[in-house]
C-alpha cells in the first residue's frame, strides 16, 4: 500500500488515519504542531508526524485535506509541486475550488464520518475513480454522479450519525424508563443498531416496518405514536436543513 499524508490533526483526520492504517496503508498526519498522540481517541501507533511551517512538498504523493475549510487558501500557498493524488473531506467545498487550489494529478471530494476510525464509514465521493481505493480505507465507498447528489449524499454520511445519536440517547432513556438500567439499556440499544443494520441490507425500510408491525399489536401502537408525533418528517427537514446549510 501506498504512503498517505493528512494534512490536519483534527478528530476526523485522526479517525482517517487509524482506518487507514487498520487497511495496512502507511501514514503521516502533517501538521503545523506536533501532535501528541497520547492524548488521542484512536490508537495511532505506527502513524508518523510531520510538521510544516512556510511549505510542505507534496510533489507525486497522495494527500488527504482535513483542515478548516476556511484554511484552503492559506494552506495551499504553502504547498509546492504536484501531486499524485488529492482528496479532500473539507466541508462546504467543492471539487472545483480545491483543483484551483492545489495541483494534482488527480482528485476526489469526499465525506466520511468518524467511524473511519473502524473502517466503518459509508462515505460517498465526487471525482477521479483512482481515489477509490484510498476512500475504501474509511469503511465503504460510494461514487456520487453530480454535485448536487454528493451534497445530498454527505449529509447522511457527514450529518446523520448525530441525527441517530439522538434516536438511540431517546430509545436509552425510554428503556430506562421502563425499568431497564442504563448500563444494560445502552447495550440494548447498541445492538439495536447492529440488528437493524444487518436486516436493511437486505430489506426496503418500509418492508422491513412492514414485517415487524402486526394488526392491533404492539409495535403498530408505538409507530402511530411516532407518526402523530411527526417524527418522520421532522428527519426529512432535518436533511434538508442541515442541506441548505452546506449550500450555504
Amino acid at each position: 500500500m501506498s504512503k498517505i499524508y493528512i494534512l490536519g490533526s483534527g478528530a476526523m483526520a485522526k479517525a482517517m488515519a487509524h482506518g487507514l492504517k487498520n487497511s495496512g496503508f502507511s501514514v503521516v498526519l502533517v501538521s503545523r504542531e506536533k501532535i501528541d498522540f497520547s492524548t488521542s481517541t484512536e490508537l495511532l501507533d505506527g502513524v508518523e508526524n510531520e510538521l510544516y511551517e512556510n511549505s510542505f512538498d507534496i510533489e507525486g504523493k497522495d494527500i488527504i485535506l482535513a483542515f478548516k475549510p476556511y484554511a484552503l487558501d492559506e494552506v495551499a500557498k504553502k504547498l509546492s509541486g504536484k501531486a499524485k493524488k488529492v482528496l479532500s473531506v473539507l466541508a462546504r467545498t467543492d471539487l472545483e475550488a480545491v483543483k484551483a487550489a492545489v495541483k494534482s494529478a488527480d482528485y476526489a471530494i469526499c465525506m466520511p464520518n468518524l467511524a473511519a476510525a473502524k473502517n466503518a464509514s459509508i462515505t460517498p465521493f465526487l471525482g477521479d475513480e483512482s481515489l477509490s481505493k484510498i476512500i475504501s480505507g474509511f469503511g465503504k465507498a460510494v461514487k456520487m454522479a453530480s454535485k448536487s447528489e454528493f451534497d445530498a449524499a454527505g449529509i447522511i454520511s457527514g450529518c446523520a450519525p448525530a441525527f441517530l445519536a439522538l434516536v438511540a440517547e431517546a430509545l436509552v432513556n425510554g428503556a430506562i424508563r421502563g425499568g431497564v438500567r442504563a448500563k444494560d439499556a445502552n447495550k440494548l440499544v447498541s445492538g439495536l443498531f447492529d440488528s437493524v443494520r444487518v436486516l436493511l441490507a437486505s430489506s426496503h425500510p418500509a418492508l422491513l416496518k412492514e414485517s415487524i408491525c402486526s394488526p392491533a399489536g404492539t409495535t403498530i401502537e408505538g409507530v402511530a405514536k411516532l407518526e402523530e408525533k411527526g417524527v418522520r418528517s421532522a428527519f426529512i427537514e432535518a436533511v434538508a436543513a442541515s442541506l441548505n446549510k452546506q449550500k450555504g
